[in-house]
């Protein structure tokens, strides 16, 4: 059965059987298409211009990797490890991650289309200057993440802890975060021309910008 999209995000198109790989090593300008990697370590590995089309990956460990160029298209990720993974300039189209760790991921001036983060724990991560379209972060740990000068427009974050995040200079217009934790992070109001909060989240939101709410005089 083919997964319902999210608010718009499109979820990765993938044959109904795929053929299991064991991957032991990346190489420059590698290609994996139409298979299912499960279980493999490529912890610290580097490589340039890798590319993922149509894979399914599960419990494998992308930590300290660096992937200049990487692209991804309709790939689905189980249960994996990238945290410290080093991805500049990456291209993902139709990616899920789903209960991934991404503690300390850079993804600087990374291009994102119709990706999906679900239960992931994105603490310290970088995404600056990154292009993000039809994107939703859904129920994720975002602590500390710096999304500065990025282009968030249209995104959604549900049920999300964006506890000190910076968003300076990020591109909101559209933005959902309803639901979520927006304790203490760093953003100007003119960064939130355009974004979507709800009404707990407006004291909050105001109080950040150095504005005083009182009660008036009787």
């Amino acid at each position: 059965m083919k997964p319902a999209a999210k608010q718009g995000v499109q979820p990765p198109r993938l044959p109904k059987s795929l053929q299991a790989e064991v991957i032991e090593s990346l190489a420059d300008d590698g290609e994996y298409a139409a298979v299912s990697i499960s279980g493999c370590n490529l912890a610290g590995q580097a490589a340039a211009n890798v590319h993922f089309e149509q894979v399914h990956l599960r419990r494998t460990a992308f930590n300290q990797t660096q992937l200049p160029r990487l692209r991804m298209l309709d790939v689905r990720i189980e249960d994996s490890d990238f945290s410290g993974a080093v991805w500049e300039q990456a291209q993902l189209q139709r990616v899920e991650f789903i209960g991934c760790r991404l503690l300390g991921m850079q993804l600087f001036a990374a291009r994102l289309q119709n990706i999906l983060f679900q239960a992931c724990t994105f603490e310290d991560a970088q995404l600056a200057t990154a292009v993000c379209k039809a994107v939703r972060f859904e129920k994720c740990t975002l602590r500390n993440a710096s999304f500065e000068l990025a282009d968030l427009a249209g995104g959604v974050f549900h049920q999300c802890d964006l506890t000190n995040a910076d968003l300076r200079g990020t591109q909101l217009q559209g933005t959902d975060f309803r639901g979520s934790v927006l304790n203490a992070v760093q953003v100007e109001a003119k960064d939130l021309q355009g974004a979507v909060i709800d009404a707990a989240q407006a004291l909050q939101i105001v109080g950040l910008l150095g504005v005083t709410v009182r009660a008036s005089d009787e």
